[in-house]
């Protein structure tokens, strides 16, 4: 599937500042990266599912590999589609290390399937401090004993945010060793709210998000990649 239409024109504001993450919940590693958008859309809109499901939503991601096609896609609200982009360590593509996702705004949501479906919107950083928890609660014994950054020496960084659909393009950092030899793992947003109507109708109830792929998050507390 590929859909094209415009750019994203607009973004909201720097987030705050970085924060150490939080104590994880088990989870499992499996479908790691095919799922990463589906969380970012629900979490960020911290998505009500079952008063969502109860107005007759449901989501479909759509992955692309063609960037081109990613581009000039846009998220659709109904019925809700989103879409994502993951870049790779090789060349061989069996590698993950950044995810790039369009999802819908909360109050967009909201607009469509009653204002109960939703929340209030939350930065992109929130997705990946979860993907934080999914990695480290995944760990086996052995690998907990061979950490290069244990959970108290990774930080959850600021959510950068972008002013045009190109500038949230642009190459991002999906990690970085801070100066306290700490792993930054930052975020880059591109948040137009549905009330924003000064705006057309296809600009507004965006909500993107430049992600690290949890497989490159575990590579790295591993040892195993660098930054």
């Amino acid at each position: 599937m590929r859909q094209r239409t415009g750019r994203v024109l607009l973004a909201l504001g720097l987030a705050g500042a970085a924060a150490l993450v939080t104590v994880p919940a088990p989870a499992a590693a499996a479908g790691w990266v095919d799922d990463l958008c589906t969380r970012a859309q629900k979490q960020t809109s911290q998505l009500n599912e079952a008063n969502f499901t109860a107005a007759g939503g449901s989501i479909t991601n759509v992955d692309y590999a063609d960037f081109e096609a990613f581009k000039e896609s846009k998220p659709q609200a109904q019925p809700l589609t989103i879409g994502s982009y993951i870049t790779y360590e090789d060349a061989a593509k069996t590698q993950p290390k950044q995810v790039r996702c369009k999802t819908k705004t909360s109050d967009h949501i909201k607009t469509v399937y009653g204002a109960n479906a939703a929340g209030a919107e939350q930065e992109c950083k929130v997705v990946n401090a979860g993907t934080v928890d999914e990695v480290f609660a995944s760990l086996t014994a052995e690998e907990q004993a061979s950490l290069v950054y244990p959970r108290n020496k990774v930080v959850i960084g600021f959510d950068w945010p972008s002013f045009t659909g190109a500038d949230w393009l642009w190459d991002f950092p999906t990690a970085f060793k801070g100066w306290d030899g700490k792993l930054n793992i930052p975020s880059r947003n591109l948040n137009v709210p549905w009330a924003w109507a000064i705006f057309p109708e296809n600009f507004r109830g965006q909500h993107y998000c430049t992600l690290i792929a949890p497989q490159y998050l575990k590579r790295l507390i591993l040892g195993q990649a660098q930054v």
